[in-house]
């Protein structure tokens, strides 16, 4: 909203506003972080308002700290609302994504994560991070960043989520992403999920004992691709409620493959029972695939962006980084830009959308004004 300005119709928000502080308007929103719930197969706030969260994920939170500047300056730097890249005159995400790498993650090992016994971690890195996301307006994911098999990262979530599902227990700005990426490629697609179940059923158990609030986020086998055999054989949510929604990530591999459909057909299949949450997609140049044609704006971004909102499915975009694929910026911290890159592509559409399906709360918005781009070059 305008400062200053005494049109009628600024006048007339400034009436509503004042006399009903409950009422979601536009100019409003990006300081709401109210709890969510999931309802049929969309998220929606208290109020009942359907609510679609857009925003970025960072990469491993550890690896941002000690070898990419630190993760505070880097939440700063994609909510800066006066970085003037691309056609949009700023940042405008409403959830950040915290992934955390398990110290038994594949061939990348984390120079900083959470290491049973001890509180480090959390206090010292984890806290600040989550802290700043709700200072900023936000929400943040904590995502516990498993690729793999759940049955063989069984006991190492239980300690995790041990661990850190009280932590974060009253904080309506919190999602928990239970593991980033099962693969159990055990037998058919419905034994494949049966199998991830399992596993995340025990999670779930865990995190209700001490966060009954919290929307959950559960990814199916075949790195989160097989999640329409959960609306037959669902999450059992023991607090009732079933707060959860089904994790899908799905890059220009699975967009672009000739056999699109079988990923679409899943998500389809899963919004007959279930919210999806898109925890991951994204492009870039050097981002390719055997087979796949390269990924530009025009056949996979605004296509898959028009689908998802379509269906009212959030969306978080992989990842923040210029040394991570896909990236969105260039190792001077630049955008990304062009037509097979998704940095100005992904600020714009988040400044477009900003407004749009967000939840409602009493408090005023605050003024997240960020750090200006130019001081953020390293």
């Amino acid at each position: 909203m305008q400062t200053g300005s005494h049109t009628p119709g600024s006048v007339f928000r400034s009436f509503v506003f004042l006399t009903f502080g409950f009422l979601c308007l536009p100019e409003r929103l990006p300081a709401a972080t109210p709890w969510l719930h999931a309802s049929g197969n969309v998220l929606k706030d208290p109020q009942g308002n359907v609510v679609v969260l857009r925003g970025i994920s960072m990469i491993d939170v550890g690896g941002t700290e000690k070898m990419f500047g630190g993760a505070i300056r880097m939440i700063d730097r994609i909510t800066n609302t006066r970085d003037p890249q691309g056609n949009s005159p700023g940042w405008y995400p409403r959830v950040i994504r915290i992934p955390i790498y398990p110290s038994d993650e594949g061939d990348y090992k984390s120079p900083w994560t959470f290491v049973p016994g001890r509180d480090d971690f959390y206090e010292k890195l984890l806290r600040p991070v989550v802290d700043h996301c709700a200072a900023k307006g936000v929400y943040a994911i904590v995502d516990w960043h498993y690729i793999g098999n759940t049955f063989d990262h069984l006991e190492t979530t239980c300690r995790f989520w041990e661990y850190m599902a009280p932590k974060f227990a009253g904080e309506s700005h919190v999602i928990y992403e239970l593991f980033n990426e099962p693969i159990n490629q055990v037998g058919a697609d419905e034994e494949c999920w049966l199998s991830v179940r399992k596993d995340m059923q025990v999670w779930v158990d865990i995190i209700r004992r001490f966060a009954p609030k919290t929307l959950l986020l559960i990814g199916g086998p075949s790195y989160s691709q097989i999640i329409g055999n959960a609306a037959d054989h669902p999450i059992y949510d023991p607090i009732g409620g079933n707060n959860f929604a089904m994790v899908s990530h799905m890059y220009p591999n699975h967009w672009l493959n000739t056999n699109a459909d079988w990923y679409r057909n899943h998500i389809d299949r899963c919004l007959k029972a279930w919210p999806v949450f898109m925890s991951e997609w994204g492009f870039s140049r050097n981002f390719r695939h055997r087979h796949i044609e390269a990924a530009t704006i025009d056949n996979y971004a605004r296509p898959l962006m028009d689908w998802v909102e379509q269906r009212q499915i959030s969306s978080v975009c992989w990842a923040a980084s210029y040394d991570w694929y896909p990236m969105l910026f260039n190792p001077d911290w630049t955008l990304r830009c062009g037509k097979y890159e998704m940095g100005c592509f992904l600020k714009d559409t988040l400044y477009e959308m900003r407004n749009e399906d967000q939840p409602c709360s009493g408090e005023s918005p605050s003024d997240a004004a960020g750090v200006p781009a130019a001081k953020l070059s390293d």
